[in-house]
Parts: C-alpha cells; sequence; structure tokens
C-alpha cells in the first residue's frame, strides 16, 4: 500500500474528462495542495498514479529528470503502444541524453533569429482574421478566430500548401483530444503519411521554411557514438511542433478573451495601457493553464514532501493547480493583467520547457494588441463550452459579440463598459 492510501479528501477522480467540463477541478486541485500535496490516486482499473499541485513541487519533478522519466509516457491515458511507438524520438517522450538532441534539432527552427522573421507574418494573420470577427454580428470565436490562429502560422511556417492548411488543423485536434482512441490512432497515422511525403519533397527542393531547416539539422554529421536522426525522427517531431503549437495558443487565445469578457475592469485597463500586453499574454498563460498535467515515471527511489515514491510509479504534475499556488501568485484566484512576477508553468519547467514558447507568446501579444487597439466591447452571446480533458484544457466554443471600437454604439468608455456588462448577454 502506497503512504497516501489512507485519508482520501473525498470522492473524485481526475482521470475522468467529465470533471473538467466546468471548473469544478480547479476546487479540487485546490484542497489536494492545500491538504495533501503529494497524494496518491487509485485506479479500479490501474495500479493509480501520484498527483503533484504544488508549485514548487511541480518544479522539482520537471528539473529532474533523471529520476522523473519522460519515454514512458507522458499524460494519462495514453496507449502502451503509442508511447513505445515514439519514445526516444519525439521530443515530448525523451530522456537526457538524447533529449538534448533532439531539442537541438526541434529548437533549430525555433531561434530567436527565425522568431524576428515571424513576427510580420504573425500580425499579418492575426490582423486578417480579427477583419472576419469584427465584420459579424456574432460568432464562434474558436472556429472564427483561435482555432486557425496558430494552425495558419505553423503550416505557414512549415511551408504547407494553403489548401492542406485546415485538413492540417483537424487532424492535429483529432490526435490529441478526441475521446476515441481509433479516431486518436488514425488522425496521427495521416499525420505521419503526409510528412513523410513532404520531407520527401524538401530534400528535393530545400527552402527556408521549418521542414527544410529541421532536414538540414538533422543532416548535419552525428559525433562518433551517436547515430543520426531518421526520417522517424523528423515526422513524430514535427507532429509534436504541430500538436504543441495548435493547442496552448488556441486555448489561451479563446479562454483569454473570455477572461477579459468576464473581467471588464481588467478589458478597460488594456484598452487604455499599451505596456499591459507583456504581462497580460503570462496572466492569460497563467489564468487559462491550457496544459493541465503532465506525467513522468519515477526511475529510483526518492521521496517528495514526505511521500516515499518507488521505483515505476507514475507521477503526474499539475500545472493548473501549480499556476494558482498562493505561496507563489498572491491572490492566485484574481485574474490580474499587472501581475508581476508571474512565474506561471504552462510551458512546463527545466529542460521540458516548451520549444515553442517564444512563437506562442508572439501570437498571444499579437492578438491582444489588435484586440485592445480594433474592439470597443466584447460580449458572451452564450455559455461558454470548455473541453473536458485532463491533458489539455480550453473553450471549444465560444459565441461571441466584438464591436469595432469606432462603433457609436459602443464608445471605448461607455457606461455599458464601466457597468461591467460584457459576460452572458
Amino acid at each position: 500500500m502506497h503512504a497516501g492510501d489512507s485519508g482520501q479528501l473525498e470522492n473524485f477522480d481526475l482521470a475522468d474528462p467529465a470533471l473538467f467540463a466546468d471548473d469544478r477541478y480547479l476546487d479540487v486541485l485546490a484542497r489536494l495542495r492545500s491538504e495533501d500535496p503529494v497524494h496518491f490516486h487509485a485506479e479500479a482499473d490501474g495500479p493509480g498514479f501520484w498527483v503533484v499541485t504544488g508549485h514548487a513541487d511541480v518544479a522539482h519533478v520537471y528539473a529532474n529528470d533523471e529520476l522523473f522519466s519522460s519515454r514512458l509516457g507522458m499524460r494519462l491515458g495514453t496507449h502502451p503502444d503509442a508511447v513505445k511507438a515514439v519514445a526516444d524520438s519525439m521530443l515530448i517522450v525523451t530522456d537526457s541524453p538524447k533529449h538534448v538532441r533532439v531539442r537541438r534539432l526541434v529548437g533549430s527552427a525555433f531561434t530567436p533569429p527565425v522568431m524576428r522573421t515571424l513576427e510580420n507574418s504573425v500580425k499579418g494573420v492575426v490582423h486578417e482574421l480579427m477583419n472576419d470577427v469584427l465584420d459579424t454580428p456574432s460568432c464562434d470565436f474558436v472556429s472564427a478566430f483561435a482555432r486557425p490562429l496558430p494552425t495558419h502560422v505553423i503550416c505557414s511556417f512549415m511551408g504547407l500548401p494553403r489548401a492542406d492548411w485546415d485538413l492540417i488543423g483537424q487532424l492535429t485536434t483529432d490526435g490529441i483530444d478526441s475521446d476515441n482512441e481509433e479516431v486518436r490512432r488514425e488522425a496521427n497515422s495521416e499525420l505521419f503519411l503526409y510528412f513523410s511525403e513532404i520531407i520527401e519533397e524538401r530534400r528535393d527542393s530545400p527552402g527556408t521554411d521549418l521542414i527544410s531547416m529541421m532536414i538540414r539539422a538533422a543532416s548535419d554529421a552525428p559525433d562518433a557514438d551517436r547515430s543520426p536522426f531518421s526520417d522517424v525522427d523528423l515526422i513524430v517531431n514535427l507532429a509534436g511542433i504541430l500538436i504543441g503549437a495548435n493547442e496552448t495558443t488556441r486555448y489561451a487565445v479563446a479562454g483569454g478573451l473570455v477572461a477579459l469578457a468576464e473581467h471588464p475592469q481588467q478589458w478597460l485597463k488594456l484598452q487604455s495601457e499599451p505596456d499591459l500586453v507583456a504581462p497580460a499574454v503570462d496572466e492569460i498563460l497563467r489564468w487559462v493553464s491550457p496544459a493541465v498535467h503532465a506525467m513522468r515515471t519515477v526511475t529510483a527511489e526518492t521521496t517528495l514532501h514526505g511521500r516515499r515514491l518507488a521505483p515505476g510509479d507514475r507521477v503526474t504534475v499539475w500545472t493548473a493547480a501549480a499556476n494558482r499556488d498562493p505561496d507563489v501568485f498572491p491572490n492566485p484566484d484574481e485574474f490580474n493583467l499587472a501581475r508581476m512576477p508571474n512565474r506561471h508553468m504552462s510551458f512546463g519547467y527545466g529542460r521540458h520547457v516548451c520549444v515553442g514558447a517564444r512563437l506562442a507568446r508572439m501570437e498571444i501579444s499579437a492578438f491582444l494588441e489588435e484586440l485592445r487597439t480594433r474592439a470597443g466591447s466584447i460580449h458572451l452571446a452564450e455559455s461558454v463550452e470548455w473541453s473536458p480533458s485532463n491533458f489539455t484544457r480550453g473553450p471549444l466554443r465560444v459565441v461571441a459579440r466584438l464591436r469595432p471600437a469606432a462603433s457609436p454604439m459602443c464608445p471605448l468608455n461607455s457606461r455599458q463598459n464601466e457597468e461591467g456588462r460584457y459576460a452572458h448577454q
């Protein structure tokens, strides 16, 4: 029996997607963080897993990749065969020293100079999508803006044909979000096949796109004791880039719009204070916490917050809980765009920090700048539908009305804005 088996707080199941359809999961995580920050969670049909919720403990697990391995899977509910197929190849399921090599390969396309060349492209995509949103009386902001934004940016960066972007976006979503294991498997298979064909094309006709950059990085002469990167390494990491680029940014942008609508005073401050855009990016990432949990496997006996962890134990770190730890964030349940410092873990921590974090920040920042200068008011016309997932979570549907700032019906400092009547109108 594990040391944490006794004294169950209450009946809850963090493996049940239904718990995450609303905000109930935050209450569960808050109680665990306060009363049992390293908690053993039993499973009816499995060995159970540890739940780590405090900011310092989450950072400890992320930072110690020798004790807490990623290569045996990094999320609950993944089929072992699927993990085995990409272990030691896909960045998120590798351990050092292979992780260092793969990160260097993937990171070759995300250097600061390369990111600077993308800035105008990102702003152009945001501007074009905002045109469509502002021109309609109401729309589903997720399908009209939040979903296509990262898809268009990353597909353009990869140099993929425009006609394929919607397909790639759908396959990416199905491959990570579908609650049907067969749908996930087929979507990922289609993505892998697609990239295998694209890689062959780029070898014949290389360019300046992300895929060409990674092909060149992979072809660099390996050290004498290291094997060269294979096409499988390239394919699984291109798929991983798509998944990471799409999920975090989409949910952060959509969740950010909801947060601004539900906190009208913060929205007014953003409109009037341009310097708030940078800290607002981090507060939205903290508040929404698109990456809810990650999993590691213990490699050697260790202790964490007084609990004894044995080799083979699965440890889950809950970013959504760490991001509201009152020991790190004063008034953590307050949405505060001026919050500084903001040590959120929405991009992970340590060696496994998200390699595309700079691009995601650029997209969210461009969205906020476009929103604050062009939208006069934000109204949520219906209740928001959230994805019932314990892995990546955010709005699935946000029916919203964004009125242009120049509209006489909604001047910037209208009485309606001051009264805060934004949400659920």
